[in-house]
């Protein structure tokens, strides 16, 4: 084993549930197999070499970046202690973690955007800590958030229109405060289209209707009503395995993220894929050999996102058996 450093077993100590090892100058975690959640998808992904994936691109602020030696960000450190957490692996660096996420927050206590501060926010409850200012700035960019759900123009490039006042109401609900509704499921269902799907001026794909039915459910709107959002979701499902962006958009280029918001827009819907094993035998196709999974089946770098796409649609397969 390669020797560490007075300060590196500092940082280090504490780590019982896992045995460190040296590998091409990076640490990473062998956990023991008392501390691995029990994931049965072995005949579906590799799940060992995941979690080395993850650890060997935490960097030295203790935050973490799916790309080795860029720059930490709140999104992939949130992703990546979400990872670790679905395979039941304490993360190293904790402290340094959570120093790396409370230097995001602005002196006024505010956030670059509503989605640092939603990273933020969710993985510092998740590892038991709290900001140096309070949660006070989070709660008025959160809210002011909600706000704007109906004054900005659609930008096909992003993953929905309705995803920042998602994140709103995400943050105010593990902040315990939840946003009243008022006039925003009206906002929302105005971005309905008359075949049921999301999405401003008739442009509407998966992410949009799970953010919406999901915004919807957290201000205790009866989502099961929606019949025709249900049919629509219905007709994205490929038998072969996969969700098509729209009915109209079945092609060979299937994308994780397809098959997670459809996965996560049945959930919220009590629903479960038509097509479970298809799905199962599919997600395997996005995996790297490095552990890490990537956006299309064809070619791609691993990233934090998708990996935590892969592994939460397969948690989610797995409670529907």
């Amino acid at each position: 084993m390669a020797a560490l450093s007075s300060e590196g077993l500092q940082n280090l100590a504490g780590l019982s549930a896992a045995t460190l090892f040296g590998a091409k100058g990076r640490w990473f975690l062998e956990v023991k197999p008392e501390t691995r959640k029990q994931l049965d998808f072995g005949m579906w992904i590799r799940t060992e070499p995941i979690a080395d994936y993850v650890a060997e691109r935490q960097n030295a602020d203790g935050g973490y970046t799916f790309a080795q030696w860029a720059e930490s960000s709140a999104q992939d450190t949130y992703y990546a202690l979400q990872i670790l957490k679905m395979l039941g692996v304490e993360p190293a660096l904790k402290e340094r973690a959570i120093a790396f996420l409370r230097k995001l927050q602005h002196p006024h206590g505010g956030f670059d955007s509503i989605k640092v501060a939603y990273y933020v926010t969710a993985s510092l409850i998740e590892l038991g800590a709290t900001l140096d200012r309070g949660f006070g700035g989070t709660i008025i960019l959160a809210r002011s958030s909600l706000e704007r759900l109906g004054s900005f123009e659609v930008n096909t490039e992003a993953s929905s229109e309705i995803e920042t006042a998602y994140l709103g109401l995400e943050t105010l609900k593990v902040l315990g405060k939840p946003a009243e509704s008022g006039t925003i499921p009206a906002l929302i269902l105005k971005l309905r289209n008359h075949d049921g799907s999301f999405g401003r001026g008739g442009y509407s794909h998966l992410a949009s209707v799970y953010y919406a039915l999901a915004s919807l459910k957290l201000l205790r709107y009866d989502v099961n009503s929606l019949d025709s959002t249900l049919k629509w979701i219905r007709a994205c499902e490929n038998p072969a395995g996969g969700f098509a962006r729209s009915p109209k958009d079945f092609d060979h280029y299937l994308i994780l993220e397809e098959l997670y918001f459809g996965l996560k827009a049945l959930e919220v819907l009590g629903e479960a894929s038509l097509y479970r094993s298809q799905n199962l035998n599919l997600i395997g196709k996005f995996q790297n050999r490095n552990g890490g999974f990537r956006r299309s089946i064809f070619l791609g770098i691993s990233t934090f996102e998708d990996t935590f796409y892969a592994l939460s649609s397969l948690e989610i397969l797995d409670s529907a058996n």
